[in-house]
């Protein structure tokens, strides 16, 4: 909230090439999975000829609430509640990058994320973190997801995301104090 958008590689493309896929799960409703494309209008033709080939009973109901809610705010009323939402979403990351520094400092390192809802974790001293969070951290009750999970050739990680979009303040410095206690 109240910083620039980052450019889309959308908005920088001159050759007509670049598609660009949104969702509106995360800033609507966790639950209204609907997402759109936008590109070149070639490109978005042949998109939507694969969609109607493989997307069986797509959610009419869904979209025609999405539809109708967004005329009903105007892009006024969305740009309003996309910035309550980055704002909420700041403050959640916020929280949890507090914890962080609290009981992970000397035992890991991040960056604060711009953007999402998760906080990638690299732990010292650990090259694979996969054992650790899907047993250790999983039977300490403390859900992250290991770095491999991530990676195309599922090589270990020393990374665990942690997300911060759900978990109440408490339950997100538990977590990192287990954490720490666990390596």
């Amino acid at each position: 909230p109240h910083r620039d958008a980052v450019k889309s590689f959308l908005s920088l493309d001159t050759d007509g090439r670049v598609l660009r896929f949104d969702s509106l799960s995360k800033l609507i409703s966790s639950g209204i999975r609907i997402g759109f494309a936008t590109g070149p209008p070639k490109l978005i033709e042949r998109l939507s000829f694969h969609t109607q080939a493989t997307n069986l009973h797509n959610s009419g109901v869904s979209q025609i609430m999405v539809s109708k809610l967004l005329d009903h705010w105007g892009k006024r009323g969305f740009d309003e509640h996309a910035n309550k939402v980055a704002a909420f979403y700041c403050r959640r990351r916020d929280v949890l990058l507090a914890a962080a520094e609290r009981h992970l400092t000397g035992l890991a390192t991040w960056s604060a994320p711009e953007a999402g809802m998760f906080l990638w974790l690299k732990l010292n001293g650990i090259d694979d973190t996969k054992s650790l969070i899907e047993d250790k951290a999983a039977a300490a009750n403390v859900l992250f997801v290991p770095g491999q999970s991530f990676d195309p050739l599922d090589k270990p990680s020393p990374y665990v995301r942690a997300s911060f979009s759900t978990a109440s303040d408490e339950d997100m410095d538990v977590a990192m104090e287990r954490l720490a206690v666990l390596i």
